[in-house]
């Protein structure tokens, strides 16, 4: 049986992965194309790689291959335009968790016409890094060890302090800001040490959430239906992108019903109010 299923009605659903919620209830059990409770967030910014970006591939005359970043069609945007909110990329292709604090931090420097993640302190963040990190060989490091509580400066040099580094200098614009942390899907390599790491922030630092990739999202391997239907090269297609939006927003709309209160002063964030 195939993974997917499309139905008449436009959703999605597959086997989760994991037994430890009732049927009907574990993250992405179906995947329905509406925001839900996505839609609570007014602002958003999306810290990631190509992946993040939109990036589709071309093939030139000579049989070289072409990568173009088009944000207009990452799902980031597709989750902008599905609920009214407003968000900016913070990302482009090959980035990976110490470039990016360089490229979009210390001295914006990057594909998004220079773009500065300091600029405009968002809501929500969504976090999807640490393919390019895994594929160059980087240390996955220690969370525990690498992550300086009191001086993001002084982090280790390891996806892990680095990866830490970006969300502490998310919270350093923005305290409140709800933070999801995505970890990379199943696709034939070994990245769990890594995926711990990702899992790991959401203990470490309050307001993170883990949207969890790796567990509960269909498999992206080689041959796979993700692949063969979604997927143009070795970057997604346009529907690809479409359909990651909906997963986001699908597993979003998960976190905020199982944590209700935790989300309940959203509007809030930024403004200085309370309840």
């Amino acid at each position: 049986m195939k993974v997917f299923a499309v139905l008449a009605s436009a959703a999605i659903s597959f086997a989760a992965t994991a037994q430890s919620f009732p049927a009907g209830d574990a993250p992405l059990d179906k995947i329905t194309g509406q925001p839900g409770f996505t839609g609570i967030f007014h602002s958003w910014g999306f810290i990631g790689d190509s992946l993040s970006s939109g990036e589709h591939e071309s093939r030139n005359a000579d049989g070289t291959i072409g990568y173009h970043d088009l944000y207009e069609y990452s799902w980031g945007q597709r989750i902008c335009q599905a609920t009214g909110a407003k968000g900016d990329n913070y990302s482009q292709g090959g980035e990976t968790a110490s470039g990016w604090i360089e490229h979009f931090w210390n001295n914006p420097n990057n594909g998004n016409n220079n773009i500065d993640a300091k600029v405009s302190p968002k809501q929500g963040y969504i976090i999807a890094l640490g393919v390019n990190d895994f594929n160059r060989g980087d240390k996955a490091g220690n969370p525990d060890v690498d992550i300086n509580l009191s001086d993001f400066t002084k982090n280790a040099d390891t996806f892990a302090g680095n990866y830490g580094g970006i969300i502490q200098r998310v919270k350093s614009i923005q305290p409140e800001a709800k933070i999801f942390v995505v970890t990379t899907p199943r696709d034939g390599q070994d990245r769990k040490e890594f995926n711990g790491v990702i899992r790991k922030m959401a203990d470490i630092f309050s307001n993170v959430y883990v949207i969890d990739l790796e567990k509960y999202a269909p498999d992206y391997s080689e041959g796979s239906d993700i692949r063969q239907n979604y997927y143009m090269g070795g970057h997604l297609s346009a529907a690809g992108y479409l359909l990651t939006s909906w997963i986001m927003m699908d597993y979003i709309d998960w976190i905020v019903r199982h944590n209700m209160d935790d989300f309940r002063q959203v509007a809030f964030i930024g403004t200085g109010l309370k309840y």
